[in-house]
């Protein structure tokens, strides 16, 4: 049975454990109780840096870093040497090297919260992980725990949750908004979220599913994985 430290680490790992996925995605607003548009399918190439994105409007393509980096990489350029990078013998990252572009992550579409719920590592520090456990997910497996994104101590937020993007975290809370916009923040109310229920696939690292388990304000998104590492076939 998984434990934390093991959740922690996939959580981690994502840039290793895939390079392309196909995948359908749903977002919800208000704890999970309205959905925020309709399905969305997804192509996402990490070896030419882009993702093809399939909704009823049309076809999105978003390529490069986030914050308008270089597009297409190589392999090389992707994935940061073996040296930097140390493995478990599970293949989970034991060790993630720093690197610019693991810190930007994937090509956004919309929003940073899509990046982080591809490479989720902002669950690795600042969030106290719990009763985890291997369950299987639409087909997959999957690690699931109970995570409860903790406040920072002093000015430099220490032992606090920091979310790849304060306005768009994954784990959207009191905690996330106090780091994004301070202890005054008026959205500071009783009806966020403060403890969410996160899956990780086991293949890919990536959210498939991501619940609050209280309040009435919170992120909630689930994805349905259809392949990996396989020939992609976008619209575009």
């Amino acid at each position: 049975m998984p434990e934390a430290s093991d959740f922690r680490a996939l959580a981690a790992s994502s840039p290793w454990r895939f390079t392309t996925v196909h995948f359908t995605h749903r977002r919800q607003g208000h704890g999970g109780a309205t959905a925020e548009g309709g399905p969305v399918e997804a192509w996402l190439d990490r070896a030419r840096h882009r993702v093809v994105v399939r909704t009823a409007e049309g076809v999105d393509v978003a390529e490069g870093a986030p914050d308008g980096g270089a597009g297409s990489r190589t392999d090389a350029e992707l994935f940061p040497p073996p040296a930097g990078t140390m493995l478990r013998p599970d293949g989970v990252a034991a060790q993630r090297p720093e690197d610019r572009h693991l810190d930007h992550g994937d090509p956004m579409w919309r929003d940073y919260r899509w990046t982080a719920m591809l490479d989720p590592v902002e669950l690795c520090q600042g969030v106290d992980i719990d009763d985890v456990t291997a369950t299987v997910l639409r087909g997959r497996a999957t690690w699931a725990a109970t995570c409860r994104p903790l406040a920072g101590r002093g000015e430099d937020w220490s032992g606090g949750y920091v979310p790849r993007c304060g306005c768009c975290p994954l784990l959207d809370s009191p905690a996330a908004r106090t780091y994004e916009y301070g202890p005054e923040d008026p959205t500071l109310t009783g009806d966020l979220a403060t403890v969410y229920r996160v899956h990780l696939d086991v293949g890919t690292g990536i959210v498939v599913d991501l619940t609050p388990l209280d309040g009435t304000e919170g992120a909630s998104l689930t994805n349905e994985i259809h392949a990996v590492d396989e020939s992609l076939d976008p619209p575009l």
